[in-house]
């Protein structure tokens, strides 16, 4: 590897020697459940969306669509379903990624559709957790998916990869490669190995395995090491998951950074964005890492992020089949720091230029972090900069005219401008012209002149709280898919005829067949990640909910299969049983949850029951007994509530099993359905409800502060508001420029002094270059801050102290050191759906001793 010349206050753009070409830009729904919510979306505000994510010279505009192949177990968000749960089970019409890839094609035909499994369905290793045991069963299940895509959906696949961020397995690789050569999708490239760079080792020494894989797939790939050992082998090197970044200006910095880096370090000639479109809740993993956020379908509000835009700057100038021209000769580092690449069309003459300057507390990624020495290269400050272009001879003959497009990162902006055409530029007795970059921007010129910044009418206004009362009967929706505003995180539950002997329902009409919402997985997946080890379990609602009532219909399967034998429940100490749960986490490992057996014994316990034996472990379980026992292929009416004194109740039809029982617990989360193990359970009619309508109408809704926040007020903590009820006293922006802004006030928190134990107060925002800017930023993991509990550190990621925000047992909020005796707390997490700065994610219980309640920071009571 030669390190490169860095382009000095010049730029020649020369297309002598250019040779990479580009395979376009590119995002990820998947990895997994992140387009859950978007299908839900009412019109027009959904086509909208797409458009913004799709549709040719209007938005990201994006090249590359690349889907998750379901695989029946947890990959992120949530699950999504397998093609196949059974060997002898085939349907194409699961899950959404089917109806989104085609709404992508509708907007582009030319998108290039890619899918990669990120866990498998049970029956494919005979409950074997490595999927490469059986190879060639492996890859004629993949296969179907492809063949599935073509035959029902008119979709033909462009690229698949083999599992995502785990081993790549040689023999599996050419087998699958002989697999889609035989059954005629010799088209179809194979992208590995969708993670590291292990599988280019192989290929060094395969030459088999080199045939097979036409693209080397990387992940989050850091320009600080060597890549060499992939691009020596002269198969197109790709970054096919990158950013994970939060959707705000800071990752469209980092976005549009890594694009252009990979680049000039490493000829990367592909970057695919996880993920497409943030449509999954707040309180799963990694929320609003995307391009867009589309969470609340009841009110069909929206973002366009900056990453659109970001994205804009390159894909709606440049297409896939274009030619990156060589660094030192169109791509590079400016002389004052940040990259820039050029391409150009082979077919048409046409190229462009895009290049960037973001600078260090605004460029950085959640993953990777910022390189600490671009491999073979020098750290060069970024500053702003007036550049001189040249165009050499074979970039065309004069008149050359240049549309110019220009977007501001900054962070002070309340509506950064983005993606605004300027004056276009006309050679006509030159071929040289002069631009100033400043810090923050991102500038693209181009022979191109169709590109445009897409306008659809303002959304709806945000309404985060998720509406209550909610009923679902299933009825009206399709075959296949999850139930409405339900999430699954283990297992599958979809929407499906009831399963009866007569298969009609005894409150439909004797014509209709009943649609329920049923757990379809029947064993264990093999496993993308470790998280899913209790029993099948579906989400809804809000993270922030406390004090709930859900009521479901159930009716459990037969304990003998219809050939005579016996299921897992005949035989093992713990029956089938069907389970609600209220403040329960992403994956059921906390929360308050109800399961009832079929032969009547009952738990009430914290967290859901374990996979393996559908028990709870003894020091999980609030109280236990017997009940009436309920059998199978029979309705029955479950009911669970905690009010806000933490008590629970449960019943039977109506009848109480569990009355007012206190489980010591200030939790939150969301409701719940699931069981305890792999079978086909059905739910229906699921209503979910407040606890008590008076206390959420007095206590809970809408809170203003007695007297309005002004200067000089004393920052502190109080009590979080209960059920994702907004508190006017405890709502706060994280601005990208990385200070706290009280939302109704306007004001910022700022410390007295830059000390130990110095009081925090509000004061007015400040503005790039003011004194009191130093006192006001506080440095943060702006992604992981919404999913984690993390430090705010004093400073900025260039100047960061040893300082950081922490709340003192007296209710007081300080700047301390980490190591203070005094401190209650100086981590915090932000809730988005509320703005609110916690001391709890999502939050831990003791059965013995309870949990304290969770304590927000405050700027007015």
């Amino acid at each position: 590897f030669s390190p490169f010349p860095v382009a000095g206050s010049q730029v020649l753009l020369d297309r002598e020697g250019a040779t990479h070409v580009f395979d376009g830009i590119g995002a990820i729904s998947g990895g997994g459940a992140t387009s859950r919510l978007l299908l839900e979306y009412p019109e027009p505000q959904r086509s909208e969306i797409l458009d913004f994510l799709f549709l040719p010279e209007f938005g990201a505009s994006l090249h590359i669509l690349k889907v998750e192949i379901g695989g029946d177990s947890q990959s992120t968000d949530g699950v999504e379903s397998s093609h196949m749960h059974s060997e002898d089970d085939m349907d194409f019409t699961r899950g959404y990624e089917w109806w989104l890839m085609k709404e992508a094609k509708k907007r582009n035909p030319n998108i290039k559709l890619y899918g990669l499994p990120w866990a498998f369905p049970g029956w494919v290793t005979n409950n074997i957790s490595w999927p490469y045991v059986f190879p060639e069963k492996l890859a004629n299940y993949t296969v179907n998916w492809i063949q599935g895509a073509k035959d029902v959906h008119g979709l033909d696949m462009d690229y698949l990869g083999i599992w995502n961020e785990r081993e790549c397995d040689p023999t599996y690789v050419k087998i699958l490669r002989k697999t889609l050569d035989k059954r005629g999708f010799e088209n179809v490239l194979i992208v590995a190995n969708d993670g590291d760079g292990t599988v280019c080792y192989d290929m060094a020494k395969d030459e088999e395995l080199f045939d097979a894989v036409k693209r080397v797939g990387l992940h989050y790939p850091p320009d600080d090491v060597d890549w060499s050992p992939c691009t020596d082998l002269g198969t197109p090197v790709w970054s096919s998951e990158e950013s994970s970044s939060f959707d705000d200006i800071n990752g469209a910095g980092c976005w549009i950074r890594v694009i252009n880096a990979h680049y000039v370090n490493h000829n990367a000639t592909s970057s695919i964005m996880w993920n497409l479109v943030g449509s999954y809740m707040h309180g799963t993993s990694w929320y609003a890492s995307s391009m867009m956020t589309a969470v609340e379908p009841w009110s069909g509000h929206y973002e366009v992020a900056p990453v659109v835009w970001a994205t804009a700057h390159l894909t709606q100038f440049a297409q896939p089949g274009w030619v990156y021209l060589k660094t030192g000769t169109g791509s590079g580092q400016f002389e004052k720091g940040g990259y820039f690449v050029s391409l150009w069309d082979p077919e048409t003459g046409n190229f462009t230029f895009t290049g960037a300057k973001i600078d260090e507390d605004h460029a950085r990624c959640t993953r990777p972090d910022l390189p600490v020495k671009p491999w073979g290269q020098d750290i060069v400050p970024i500053q702003s900069e007036e550049i001189t272009f040249e165009l050499a001879e074979n970039m065309g003959n004069l008149p050359i005219h240049l549309a110019v497009f220009r977007s501001s990162l900054d962070p002070f902006a309340e509506e950064p401008a983005m993606f605004e055409r300027k004056r276009d530029i006309i050679l006509s007795n030159t071929r040289k012209f002069t631009l100033s970059i400043g810090l923050g921007e991102i500038v693209t010129v181009s022979t191109v002149r169709k590109a445009s910044k897409g306008i659809h009418p303002n959304p709806p206004a945000s309404s985060p709280q998720f509406p209550l009362d909610f009923l679902s009967d299933f009825e009206g929706l399709a075959l296949g898919q999850e139930g409405l505003r339900f999430t699954d995180q283990i297992g599958v539950f979809e929407i499906q005829e009831e399963n009866s002997l007569h298969n009609i329902s005894f409150s439909r009409s004797k014509n209709h067949v009943n649609h329920v919402m049923r757990q379809m997985v029947p064993q264990s997946p093999v496993i993308w990640d470790g998280g899913d080890v209790r029993g099948p379990v579906s989400l809804i609602g809000m993270f922030e909910w406390q004090d709930i009532n859900i009521t479901a219909r159930f009716k459990l399967p037969m304990s003998i299969n219809k050939d005579g034998s016996s299921n897992d429940s005949a035989t093992r100490a713990v029956k089938n049983a069907a389970c609600l749960g209220v403040r329960i986490d992403q994956m059921w490992t906390q929360g308050i949850v109800f399961c009832y057996a079929e032969d009547g014994q009952w738990a009430l316990a914290q967290g859901g029951p374990w996979q393996t034996d559908g028990s709870f472990h003894p020091e999980s379980v609030y109280t236990t007994g017997y009940g009436p026992a309920v059998g199978s292929e029979s309705w029955f009416n479950l009911s669970l509530s905690v009010s806000v004194d933490d008590a629970a109740t449960a019943t039977l039809n109506g009848e109480p099993i569990v009355s007012d029982f206190k489980t010591n617990s200030k939790g939150f989360g969301f409701a719940g359905v699931g069981c305890n193990g792999w079978f086909a359970l059905e739910f229906d009619d699921i209503m979910i409800t407040p606890a008590d309508r008076r206390q959420w109408k007095s206590e809970f809704m809408p809170q203003t502060c007695r007297v309005a926040a002004k200067g000089g007020d004393k920052v502190d903590v109080g009590k979080c508001s209960r059920n994702g009820s907004p508190s006017e006293g405890l709502s706060w922006e994280l601005l990208s420029s990385f200070q706290l802004r009280h939302v109704s006030s306007g004001l910022c928190a700022q410390a007295v002094e830059a000390k130990d134990q110095s009081m925090i107060e509000l004061q007015k925002c400040a503005s790039a270059g003011d004194a009191e800017l130093r006192l006001q930023q506080f440095w943060n993991d702006y992604t992981n801050i919404r999913n984690m509990l993390l430090p705010l550190t004093l400073g900025t990621n260039k100047e960061a102290s040893d300082l950081q925000l922490a709340a003192l047992s007296d209710h007081s909020v300080v700047l301390a050191l980490d190591t203070a005796d005094d401190i209650a707390w100086s981590t915090w997490g932000y809730f988005p759906n509320t703005m609110q700065l916690r001391n709890k994610y999502p939050w831990e219980n003791s059965l013995a001793s309870g949990s304290d309640d969770s304590m927000c920071l405050r700027a007015c009571t």
